[in-house]
Order: C-alpha cells, then sequence, then structure tokens
C-alpha cells in the first residue's frame, strides 16, 4: 500500500509539474499544439521504457510487432485520445497558470467514481467524503483567481480540462461497452 501511495505522488508530481512547464512554453511564446505534441512524444517514450524494464527486449519487440500490425488502428486511436486529451490540457495552460489547471484537472478523481458507479460500484461514505475535498479543493484554487477574474480566460482556462476529463470518461465508457460480453 504504501508503494502504490508513493508511487501515485511521484506520478502526480510529475504530471502537475508538465503544467508548468506548459505555461512556461507559453510565457515563452510557445504554442500548446508544441506542448501537446512533446506530452504524446513523452508519453510514448515513458510506456516503451516501462515496458523494456518490466518485460525486456522481447516484450518491447512484441509491443513494436502489434503496433506494426495495426499501425493505423493505434495511430488513429492514439491521435483521437491523446490528441484530444492532452490538446484541451495544453490549451487550457495558455489561459491559466499551471498550478490552476493542474489542481483542476484533480477533479478526475471524483468523476472517476461516478464511472464506476454506472459499471455498480458501491464506495463507502468516507471516499464521498475524500471526494467532497477535493471537489471543494478544485473550486478553492478556482475561486482563488477571482481577483483576477475575467469569464473569458477563466473559462478557456477550466473548460477545456473539465471537457477532457469528459472526453477521458467517455472513452473508458467506450472501451468498457465493447469489451463487455
Amino acid at each position: 500500500m504504501v508503494k502504490l501511495i508513493a508511487l501515485g505522488i511521484l506520478s502526480g508530481a510529475f504530471f502537475s509539474a508538465t503544467f508548468i512547464l506548459n505555461e512556461l512554453m507559453h510565457v515563452e511564446g510557445g504554442h500548446w499544439v508544441w506542448s501537446a505534441s512533446l506530452r504524446y512524444i513523452f508519453t510514448i517514450a515513458f510506456l516503451a521504457g516501462i515496458v523494456l524494464f518490466s518485460g525486456g527486449v522481447k516484450q518491447l519487440r512484441g509491443v513494436v510487432k502489434l503496433f506494426a500490425s495495426h499501425w493505423v488502428f493505434w495511430t488513429m486511436a492514439g491521435s483521437i485520445g491523446f490528441g484530444g486529451f492532452y490538446g484541451l490540457l495544453c490549451f487550457s495552460a495558455d489561459f491559466a497558470p499551471g498550478w490552476v489547471v493542474a489542481a483542476t484537472w484533480q477533479f478526475t478523481i471524483v468523476a472517476s467514481l461516478f464511472v464506476f458507479m454506472l459499471f455498480g460500484r458501491k464506495f463507502p461514505r468516507r471516499i464521498w467524503f475524500f471526494s467532497l475535498l477535493i471537489f471543494t479543493g478544485v473550486l478553492l484554487v478556482n475561486l482563488s483567481r477571482v481577483d483576477v477574474f475575467d469569464v473569458g480566460p477563466q473559462l478557456s482556462g477550466c473548460l477545456p480540462v473539465l471537457a477532457a476529463v469528459v472526453r477521458l470518461l467517455r472513452e473508458c465508457l467506450r472501451v468498457h461497452g465493447e469489451a463487455a460480453p
């Protein structure tokens, strides 16, 4: 359990740090499309490293062979999934500070509970209590910027993140529906 929590904290730190990098790229005049593209490339590199580390060269060759045999499907599915998902996140970083985007993204934790409920999963009250804390935190982070509130940039920074959440959850539902007997 401690290992899982540590891994979650580490992955959250890396993921949140990328929003800060998005903001830095924006401040320096970089376009959000470059940031989304770099996320896509780095994700491929990290996943290849994980497969190589956990299964060795033979496992990595198997994944590459599988990709090569269905490259059109994997390229299109990956572009839609990562392009829509990361594109919306990187776009929002052009309108809100990275720490606001990273905090708003935590809403995926709460949203995933609702998806699991659609599949018949029930959760104890303490889970809902912590989810309410997360939601309250996301709300407070977004409201903390009320002194510089301009509805256009605020919505441009928040709505794409929420759209990415919905996009991710819709994809999970679609995949689960196809996998169901």
